[in-house]
């Protein structure tokens, strides 16, 4: 749930547009994760071409914004650097993993 909150937030915030290193994990499972956000109704606009996709147009719709306000308590562990996220996100790892390893 982190890794989504997190996307929502920074499209939201237009700090910066994030990416699958900002989380620690693979792009295919990043862009998995923003395509599930999109389906669901929280994000609108992103562009998929091929292999290619840009957050760069993508915009977070009301939904999306209520999503945000529901879990506000993440805002207030949120880390305040960029840099900090990978160990921000581990709790959800910890939590909700199956245990597997990915290389």
């Amino acid at each position: 749930m982190r890794v989504g909150y997190s996307i929502l937030r920074e499209i939201h915030k237009k700090e910066f547009t994030p990416e699958s290193k900002d989380y620690g994990i693979q792009e295919h499972e990043f862009l998995r994760m923003v395509k599930l956000l999109e389906k669901q109704g929280y994000l609108d606009k992103i562009l998929v071409v091929g292999d290619f996709y840009s957050l760069k147009q993508t915009r977070i719709t009301d939904k999306g914004i209520r999503f945000l306000k529901e879990h506000f308590d993440l805002e207030t562990i949120y880390p305040a650097h960029r840099s900090d996220l990978v160990n921000w996100i581990q709790v959800d790892k910890t939590l909700y993993g199956n245990g597997a390893d990915s290389d």
